[in-house]
């Protein structure tokens, strides 16, 4: 008797222990997933993304139209923004400025081009590897939104402690053969300037960031 009594309780508390993992299992799944909210809302006016790698750390140089089109898709396609101009017209200006020795302002970029606002990102970092062997693949650049009208930065904001808002980029579980040939080393280039863009236009949106530190968009 005594030892039915115990087999009982054994297999009670089996049971009181699986559902509390149960139900903790549940409450992860209905959860929400932690969310970032957007830093700052654009402004419903013509705008243009320029990118500048004044220190050329980009090679090769289409790696500037590859980030300024996804920021420039994203926005658009979130319709966060309704009137875009194509980044390679103020590219384009600012390169036919640049082979005359001019120094061009970003409200002079975005007056040539017609836009009323600018999304300037000046790069800052872009690298494939540490030490030549093993692939980190890592993007940084800064980020600020100029009024062409008024002549004012948007963002960050005039009172804010830092004149630009960084923002970086990493590739995760890349082959080490990836960086065994040119083809392989530009096609991981062009993932990571992807990435980069992406995460520039994810500062203007809401969107999860998963419980496991991967970006979850949402629309």
């Amino acid at each position: 008797m005594r030892s039915l009594i115990i087999t009982c309780l054994v297999i009670f508390s089996t049971c009181v222990l699986s559902s509390c993992n149960i139900v903790a299992g549940v409450a992860y799944v209905v959860s929400p997933d932690p969310e970032q909210i957007a830093l700052f809302e654009l402004p419903q006016k013509k705008t243009v993304v320029f990118v500048d790698d004044r220190h050329n750390i980009m090679h090769p140089s289409r790696l500037k139209s590859v980030i300024a089109d996804k920021i420039t898709s994203e926005l658009l396609g979130r319709e966060l923004l309704v009137d875009m101009i194509a980044p390679r017209d103020a590219m384009r200006y600012a390169d036919s400025q640049d082979r005359n020795g001019s120094i061009l302002t970003i409200g002079a970029i975005g007056k040539a081009v017609g836009a009323s606002v600018v999304i300037y990102v000046e790069t800052t970092t872009f690298i494939m590897s540490v030490d030549g062997h093993n692939p980190a693949p890592l993007a940084g650049c800064s980020v600020r939104v100029v009024d062409v009208d008024t002549r004012e930065q948007l963002f960050p904001a005039p009172d804010s402690i830092d004149a630009a808002h960084k923002v970086r980029a990493a590739l995760s579980r890349v082959d080490p053969h990836q960086l065994s040939s040119v083809s392989e080393t530009r096609k991981l280039s062009t993932m990571l300037a992807d990435k980069l863009g992406d995460a520039v236009a994810k500062l203007f949106y809401t969107h999860t960031t998963g419980r496991l530190g991967e970006n979850l968009e949402r629309k």
